[in-house]
């Protein structure tokens, strides 16, 4: 007849057994540690593998685009524009990441804007997704493969500047990168050559002449009060910035604060593509909570006629080139950085003054 110490007894010697195999699978664990190997970043897609998807998009049509446009959040109608378009989804491309933010409906659109070739992405990806920079990224690099020259980027953001109100464009003519600022970046990890220099200058990274090309469209159509010239910050999200942010950035000298696009900004200059940016706000800064219900309407109606126009103009070589740049040399980092660094230093200096 088993009695309470017999059974105490037997508990006992197993938890004795237990806490022996335990340690001894910990000792083994040591010994022959599992092989963990990490993939650095920019290895995540080699070249050949971007290759691979770029070849793969252009099997689908016949269309060789010059103009690459990423759609952001609220935007996903700027590929409303494209005639006669081929739809690819995200998931029957191979090796595509997977866009998972609400809104982004995953599409690839390939088609001509007013005889124009382009190729447009309907969603982006993001690093709060859990996706690395480098990954977040690879579309630009296939765009370029695909014959992209020039990428316009688009995306929504938060104001931080009091006077810029929801609805409106602002139009980047910088950002600050505060990925980059701690030691992240999509082109961390080891180099390839064929997608670009190691190191590359990045003061002229939103190209100036698109930019007044597209201050000048602005003002033709009557939209300036709705328009702004700007910085750009990049937060990793997804929360929103607190009101001490906000406020840390104002003092940056930020007008505007999003969680995508700088990233694609330096894939881009690193291949040597020539690059448009702007951003919808769809948040208002903290003075402005009330009006966080504003239509956004406006600044879309706005952004596709943008878009539009600024393609036709490229297209037809109906841009001026600005005094002073006529002699500027193109090359793979875009147009002589010395000019620019003087006039960066210019704007520095001017705004010293104004403190």
């Amino acid at each position: 007849m088993c009695n309470h110490d017999c059974c105490a007894m037997k508990t006992a010697l197993q938890l004795r057994d237990l806490k022996k195999m335990l340690q001894k699978q910990l000792q083994q664990e040591l010994e022959n540690p599992p092989k963990k190997i990490l993939t650095p970043p920019s290895l995540l897609y080699s070249y050949e593998d971007i290759e691979m998807i770029a070849n793969f998009i252009m099997s689908k049509t016949r269309t060789r685009p010059k103009f690459g446009i990423v759609c952001g959040s609220h935007l996903a109608m700027l590929t409303n524009v494209i005639e006669h378009p081929i739809v690819i989804d995200y998931a029957d491309i191979p090796m595509f990441p997977k866009c998972t933010t609400h809104g982004h409906r995953g599409k690839l659109y390939v088609g001509t804007v007013r005889g124009a070739t382009v190729i447009a992405m309907q969603g982006r990806f993001h690093y709060y997704e859990g996706t690395q920079l480098a990954a977040c990224s690879m579309h630009v690099r296939v765009m370029k493969l695909c014959g992209v020259e020039y990428l316009f980027l688009s995306c929504s953001s938060s104001s931080v500047n009091a006077n810029h109100k929801v609805g409106d464009v602002l139009l980047i003519k910088d950002h600050v990168n505060m990925f980059g600022l701690f030691g992240n970046s999509p082109l961390n990890g080891p180099h390839d050559e064929r997608f670009g220099q190691r190191h590359l200058a990045m003061v002229n990274a939103y190209d100036r002449i698109l930019l007044r090309k597209a201050q000048e469209i602005g003002h033709a159509i009557g939209n300036e009060k709705h328009m702004h010239t700007g910085v750009y910050a990049c937060f990793g999200g997804p929360a929103y910035e607190t009101v001490a942010e906000q406020l840390l950035l104002r003092k940056l000298g930020i007008d505007a604060v999003g969680m995508s696009q700088v990233h694609e900004v330096i894939v881009a200059r690193h291949c040597g593509l020539r690059v448009f940016a702007f951003s919808l706000i769809s948040v208002p800064s903290v003075e402005n909570s009330k009006f966080a219900d504003r239509s956004l309407a406006p600044g879309q109606h706005f952004a596709k006629e943008l878009v539009v126009r600024l393609i036709h103009a490229i297209e037809n070589g109906l841009i001026e080139t600005p005094i002073g740049t006529d002699k500027l040399i193109v090359s793979q980092t875009g147009y002589a950085e010395d000019a620019f660094r003087a006039a960066d230093a210019t704007l520095i200096i001017n705004r010293k003054s104004e403190v």
